[in-house]
């Protein structure tokens, strides 16, 4: 409570009285200045006797009770020093009413005031109401929700609702479907802030698939008997019809089949349900499945499964077994005569595999006589470069 404020209202209030009652007078341009006076006197004495001022205060002259006998004998004593001020004041230009009667008028001011003052502080101190929530005047789905959950998962929702906002949960009453909370603070506001955290939750409930809202179901006939193998190549085809003509934002569809001749059309309506959005995605969609060949359109679907060329199994176990021979490690042929000769000596002859072409053997003797040859005419070139040295050391001496 700022008893400043309350204080230079009780001054005022006073002045206003006394005024109207004819009893005071004030200089032209000084009621500022008296209420200012006023307020001077009374506020150190309310900080002190406020706090202790019961709210029920007993109606009678100056010896009532105020609460205690320490706080009537300060409202006597600031009610006599209010009428002193008044009559000392150089802003009141003339009383015409003895001490008495004004004292009467200023004590009856200052116990009414003082009444409505503990009155707002007793309402103060006390807890706000909880906040009650009635679950089935929310949104179509958070209603629904409420209905379909148990007990234990309805109160875990009301709880994350109530932690999201700051609040309590103070208890729910199952026959009436009645939430009531404890708000952190008495804002007007608040109720609003709960019912929307309230049906967020409820909610998440049905997206997170804990509660079924109800449904509407719509049984299409395709006209004709599929097998197993034809309605599974129908899928896409019938699913692009359903994402186009199924997707309406307050009531979606899904579907499903239904036997091996019809479609099961599931309608989720997220307000309260509307046969005419119903029954208008449902004629869409079934206007739009009639002109589709099905027998064609899933043979279409499954020929890309088979081969397009017929040969290409042969073709492939072809090309299998060139890769298994490919993995066979081929016999080296056999060195030409312009290779360099290895650096460990002559290296062995090379035992080619039995051929039938007597060509191949004469081939193979004519490379294997042709190796020491190519060694001599090297050794033949190499051996007169040590003379031509020995020549010019004997020259040299």
């Amino acid at each position: 409570m700022n008893v400043p404020n309350v204080s230079r209202q009780l001054a005022k209030t006073i002045v206003d009285a006394l005024k109207r009652a004819g009893h005071l007078v004030l200089a032209g341009g000084e009621g500022e200045a008296v209420v200012r006076d006023l307020t001077g006197h009374i506020e150190p004495v309310l900080e002190k006797i406020l706090p202790r001022v019961s709210p029920t205060l007993v109606m009678g002259e100056v010896t009532s009770t105020f609460g205690d006998e320490a706080t009537d004998e300060a409202v006597e004593q600031l009610v006599e020093s209010l009428r002193e001020a008044l009559l000392d004041s150089d802003g009141v230009e003339d009383v015409y009413a003895d001490d008495r009667t004004i004292e009467r008028m200023i004590f009856r001011i200052f116990q009414e005031e003082l009444l409505k003052v503990a009155d707002t502080i007793e309402d103060a101190d006390e807890p706000p109401p909880p906040i009650s929530v009635r679950l089935d005047t929310l949104g179509y789905v958070a209603a629904h929700a409420a209905r379909g959950a148990d007990d234990d998962t309805l109160r875990d929702a009301l709880d994350r609702a109530a932690e999201a906002v700051r609040s309590e949960l103070d208890r729910y009453d199952a026959d009436s479907r009645t939430a009531f909370f404890r708000p952190s603070n008495p804002d007007p506001e608040q109720r609003i802030d709960i019912e929307s955290s309230i049906e967020e939750e409820l909610s998440d409930l049905v997206d997170l698939g804990v509660v079924e809202l109800p449904t509407v179901v719509r049984r299409v006939p395709v006209g004709r008997t599929l097998d197993r193998n034809a309605q599974k190549a129908l899928f896409k085809t019938i699913d692009r019809l359903a994402q186009k003509h199924l997707a309406a934002a307050l009531c979606p569809g899904s579907w499903s089949w239904e036997g091996d001749d019809a479609l099961a059309l599931t309608f989720t309506p997220l307000t309260e349900p509307d046969e005419r959005l119903v029954d208008e995605q449902t004629t869409a969609f079934v206007a739009e499945l009639q002109t589709l060949d099905l027998g064609q359109a899933a043979a279409a679907t499954t020929a890309p499964t088979r081969p397009a060329n017929p040969d290409a199994g042969a073709l492939a176990l072809a090309r299998a077994i060139a890769g298994i021979a490919g993995m066979v490690p081929k016999p080296k042929p056999a060195a030409d005569s312009g290779d360099a000769p290895p650096k460990s000596g002559p290296a062995p002859a090379v035992k080619e595999p039995a051929a039938k072409d007597s060509t191949a053997k004469k081939t193979a003797a004519k490379k294997t006589t042709a190796k020491p040859a190519t060694k001599k005419t090297a050794a033949a070139k190499a051996s007169p470069a040590p003379k031509k040295k020995a020549a010019a050391k004997k020259k040299a001496n």
